[in-house]
């Protein structure tokens, strides 16, 4: 392992809403550093809104989850990834009005296909949680 890379391993013990996941990603936004997830043969850009959801959907308790974290900020990303994904964590809600609205959208969007991202859950996803964050 290169000395600017972090690997740590998650299980999952708590689920993440859409909600927790767009203030997940939006936390990764603000660190100089590339961040994925892995689980099985499934990754997702850490700073991606439409990754991470389609990934975090698909996981269930007890699922491990992979984080490989290139940068100098390795370190700092792998606390935050603790923080939302460890066991004792508690969920602070940052998200402003219209993104927890966009969130409740696309979790009812996800719950009427159920298993995968069909073009309507996409189409709705990419027209309310567009990352503009700097």
């Amino acid at each position: 392992m290169h000395s600017m890379e972090r690997v740590e391993t998650f299980v999952l013990t708590r689920g993440l809403n859409a909600s927790q996941v767009l203030s997940f990603v939006h936390e990764l936004e603000t660190f100089k550093a590339d961040v994925f997830f892995e689980k099985r043969r499934t990754s997702a850009n850490g700073k991606s809104v439409l990754g991470m959801m389609s990934l975090f959907t698909s996981i269930r308790l007890g699922d491990k989850v992979e984080l490989k974290v290139y940068g100098e900020e390795k370190d700092a990303v792998a606390a935050v990834a603790a923080g939302y994904l460890g066991e004792a964590a508690e969920y602070e809600n940052n998200n402003g009005y219209w993104e927890d609205e966009a969130a409740e959208h696309v979790e009812r969007a996800m719950a009427g296909c159920m298993t995968h991202w069909n073009p309507n859950v996409r189409n709705i996803a990419r027209s309310y949680l567009k990352t503009t964050r700097s």
